[in-house]
């Protein structure tokens, strides 16, 4: 891995460390900027990098820094009420940064791509939602429980953070091909 490569991961993973920091608890699962964040790297990054920033940034959360939603650390985050999201948030950064790789850098290419990988957060965030409160908390919930807890209540604020992401995204992408600091494949 390239120095420069190296250095925009671990940038990503503080980032993203930060935003995790920005929260509004409101119930299990928090309000956070994560989201906006994790659509960024992977445009920025791509599919290889782009989930590698994220490995770095849960590495770190697993070994006790403070790096998750409202300052947690540990392992037991990542089977908590948050966990699935987490995880789906590798396959939306991939998702989004081979579209930013393979496709057309365009604002509708892009707009798809984070509106699938919104999609794919919210699955598998739900999924892992209703997993821990069955199994974890021995407090099993239904699915329309579910969704009003851990879908509903950010829905409106992570469409509008896609749609900031994808202006950005783009924009900091031309910018970095324009640049040199990035090719169209990477």
């Amino acid at each position: 891995m390239q120095a420069r490569s190296m250095v925009m991961t671990s940038l990503f993973a503080a980032l993203l460390a930060v935003s995790s920091q920005i929260s509004i608890p409101i119930g299990p699962v928090p309000i956070t900027m994560q989201v906006l964040l994790v659509l960024l790297l992977g445009m920025v990054l791509g599919s290889r990098l782009g989930p590698a920033s994220l490995a770095v940034w849960v590495l770190l959360g697993i070994f006790g820094l403070p790096v998750f939603a409202q300052s947690k650390a540990g392992a037991a985050v990542l089977i908590g009420p948050t966990g699935g999201y987490i995880f789906g948030y590798f396959i939306c950064a991939y998702i989004v940064g081979y579209v930013a790789e393979h496709f057309e850098l365009t604002y509708k290419n892009t707009a798809v791509a984070m509106f699938f990988g919104l999609v794919v957060i919210y699955a598998i965030g739900l999924g892992g939602f209703m997993l821990s409160f069955e199994y974890v908390l021995n407090k099993p919930m239904t699915l329309e429980r579910a969704l009003q807890l851990s879908v509903l209540p950010f829905l409106p604020l992570d469409i509008m953070k896609a749609i900031a992401a994808v202006y950005l995204g783009v924009r900091v992408r031309r910018s970095l091909i324009k640049a040199g600091l990035l090719t169209s494949e990477q």
